[in-house]
């Protein structure tokens, strides 16, 4: 009986270090595994930070208009400035900037805003420039849609 106790022992320790020996090698798997995904992930951040196009330096402009929120100020004059829009509406509709979300700023001091009445449509590109505290607009190009 005792040498069956043994032998029982003897079998469930061998198990035990078997079973060890497996989760081992499974963890060591699935730790190379997660050190390519992350060494794929770092590579597509890359990428896609070198792809994208250059915002403003929001940090400067934020100085030379006195307010923690550069991008808001900008937009919000852009919106105020309907003069700029060179396109009458139709239908009896008025061509406007139809909210902050439809201007996109890129470097150095370019704004893109799309432009509707409801009927038609465009794209104007705009240049900034800061005099002072405030922001001088320049149509630079525009295309109807």
């Amino acid at each position: 009986m005792k040498r069956f106790g043994v032998l029982v022992l003897v079998v469930l320790l061998a198990a035990s270090a078997g079973a060890a020996v497996y989760f081992q090698r499974q963890a060591e798997i699935s730790s190379k595994r997660a050190a390519e995904s992350m060494r794929q992930m770092e590579e597509l951040k890359r990428m896609l930070d070198s792809s994208r196009i250059p915002e403003p330096e929001w940090e400067r402009i934020g100085k030379a208009l006195k307010t923690d929120e550069p991008e808001a100020l900008l937009r919000s004059s852009l919106l105020e400035r309907q003069d700029l829009i060179p396109w009458e509406g139709i239908l009896g509709g008025t061509m406007a900037i139809p909210g902050p979300e439809s201007i996109w700023f890129f470097a150095p001091a370019w704004a893109l805003a799309y432009v509707e009445d409801g009927h038609i449509a465009g794209y104007l590109l705009f240049r900034f420039r800061l005099s002072g505290n405030r922001v001088i607009w320049t149509l630079v190009d525009q295309e109807p849609l």
